[in-house]
């Protein structure tokens, strides 16, 4: 019984302790741009992605490198024509992640222009916004650096009701269609909040029916190894082998009962909310 609560009781803090996820998607082109290499536009997103880690606590929030968005990408042609269409919010839901960032880069004026949007994936609420400007690869690395600290910090900073976005630069502000379905829908909080709940609760299940499973195996064995006792064994022998085995019994009966109620609890929260 102790075993089982302090499993039970360390598999609640993993969960309570879930940790957030940014997807920082690789700078596309906007427009066809000879000047700026393939390889400069990764590097450009690789610093971006440093920056987010440097911004965002680590106790808290986890950065996807490009291999690990490689890895969660389902494998279908049409989300790699998403992603070269910039729809970031689409990407950023396909790989389960709660936040993603994107960055499109083209030409103005003479200089290379770099936009980098920041979104809630589940709301599709636009967070914040930068537009960088440089007339090389390496003058966009700097500004970089100085901009998107700020860009990220806003995903741990709560916004005050009725402020507007942060959204640096002269940028206009357009929103996808996601934004005014948030907006219309102001529970998508607490719907994320009772996801967490149910899956919270089907971890802590699954773990209690394992936890039976295990007590199940040890009974038999202890079951068999009373049955096999010799005779000339004392009777505390047989009692004590038979103690452990019956004990063996209980904690099963408890891990399948709390499991069953832990997994029927998880169900009951993924129908009704």
């Amino acid at each position: 019984m102790r075993n089982l609560l302090i499993l039970l009781l360390f598999l609640a803090a993993a969960t309570a302790h879930a940790v957030s996820t940014l997807a920082v998607l690789e700078i596309i082109p906007k427009s066809e741009i000879e000047e700026i290499s393939i390889i400069e536009m990764r590097h450009l997103t690789d610093e971006l992605r440093r920056q987010a880690v440097l911004a965002l606590p680590r106790d808290g929030y986890a950065v996807l490198t490009r291999d690990n968005m490689l890895a969660l990408m389902p494998p279908d042609e049409s989300e790699a024509e998403c992603l070269a269409e910039g729809c970031a919010v689409d990407i950023g839901r396909a790989i389960g992640a709660e936040y993603v960032s994107q960055g499109g880069i083209g030409k103005f004026g003479g200089e290379f222009s770099v936009s980098i949007e920041l979104y809630e994936t589940m709301s599709g609420k636009l967070l914040g916004s930068i537009v960088i400007e440089s007339r090389d690869a390496k003058g966009l690395l700097t500004a970089i650096r100085e901009q998107a600290p700020s860009l990220f910090a806003s995903i741990n900073t709560p916004q005050k009701p009725g402020t507007d976005l942060k959204i640096e630069s002269q940028k206009l502000d357009n929103s996808p269609l996601s934004t005014l379905n948030s907006q219309l829908n102001p529970n998508s909080e607490s719907r994320k909040t009772s996801t967490w709940v149910a899956i919270s609760l089907d971890v802590l299940g699954a773990a209690a029916l394992g936890f039976g499973v295990y007590q199940h195996i040890q009974k038999e064995k202890l079951y068999k190894d009373y049955k096999n006792m010799p005779i000339r064994e004392p009777a505390k022998e047989y009692e004590s082998a038979l103690k452990k085995a019956n004990g063996a019994q209980d904690l099963r009966d408890i891990g399948f009962i709390t499991g069953s109620v832990l997994l029927g609890a998880g169900v009951a929260v993924h129908i009704w909310f």
